[in-house]
């Protein structure tokens, strides 16, 4: 038996704020994983970090099981540190296989519930992009049918106080009306389809990017904004409180076109953006196979 979860990284957020005083974000999960494999070939538990077997245990408790009888792994290809929700895509891959070792499926809100009690979570459990609140796991909608937009992704380097970082956002309800038109502007996307559909994502992602400059400044943010654009780029979105930013383009762009102009932002901005891989935007949630 083997039971193997994948779940997804994102590139920083679509959009993420405060708004009335509680954290919020629009979830970007993209094409990059965490897998968690659970099987009865091996024994142990192997490359778990911290906030993983936290979560192993959590999971065990949730599901009323005191230990878990067969060999857990996790593998990641996600950085760590980069707001690229290398932790929380961990928690989920590895409470998901675990439960399903016992039978149990757990739903996007148990995931939540898992990651939040060991720390903000980025959503991605959730099916489809999620509004949610990533301090409290509460979820205040769900979008389908996911444009499969190209991001090309770029780390500007360096570190974040992520503790300084919410209290500059939380300090700054004057931003309320803004973040409501950014969600609005999701709506929207979501109401219509195709093409229109991910030039409206990416003028909210841009949007949130430049307010979001105010509380964690990428360097040359807006010149790359524009390069971007110019090349073709819908829009550029952010980790807010990371170090990645990521230029979208349409999901008809063919690859060879992505990567060149890829590489001409790369040539451009090489002394403060470090070019590390292009991938999709996809919907979020945990993939699970099960072989016997």
């Amino acid at each position: 038996m083997e039971i193997i979860a994948k779940a997804p990284a994102s590139c920083g957020e679509l959009v993420e704020g405060v708004l009335d005083g509680t954290p919020f974000l629009v979830t970007a999960p993209i094409s990059m994983y965490a897998v968690a494999t659970v099987s009865d070939q091996f024994t142990g538990v192997h490359g778990l970090g911290e906030k993983a077997e936290e979560a192993l245990q959590r999971t065990l408790a949730h599901i009323g099981k005191d230990s878990l009888p067969f060999g857990i792994r996790l593998d990641s290809e996600i950085p760590q540190g980069k707001g690229m929700a290398s932790s929380s895509a961990d928690i989920a891959a590895v409470s998901y296989a675990t439960a399903r070792a016992f039978g149990r499926e757990l739903m996007g809100r148990e995931l939540m519930d898992i990651a939040i009690a060991i720390e903000p979570s980025d959503g991605i459990a959730f099916a489809g992009l999620s509004h949610v609140s990533h301090t409290t796991g509460e979820l205040f909608g769900q979008y389908a049918n996911v444009s499969l937009l190209a991001v090309s992704i770029f780390d500007v380097g360096g570190t974040v106080d992520t503790i300084a970082y919410y209290q500059s956002k939380g300090n700054r309800g004057s931003q309320d009306d803004a973040y409501r038109q950014l969600l609005e502007t999701v709506e929207q996307a979501f109401r219509t389809e195709g093409h229109r559909q991910e030039v409206l994502l990416g003028q909210a992602a841009t949007a949130s990017a430049r307010l979001n400059q105010e509380h964690l400044e990428k360097p040359q943010l807006e010149e790359f904004i524009q390069s971007a654009q110019k090349k073709g780029a819908l829009g550029v979105l952010v980790a807010h409180s990371g170090t990645v930013v990521g230029a979208l383009w349409a999901s008809e762009l063919r690859a060879s076109d992505v990567e060149q102009r890829t590489q001409e932002l790369a040539a451009e901005f090489g002394e403060n953006y470090s070019y590390m891989q292009t991938a999709r935007l996809i919907s979020g949630g945990v993939i699970c196979e099960i072989r016997n």
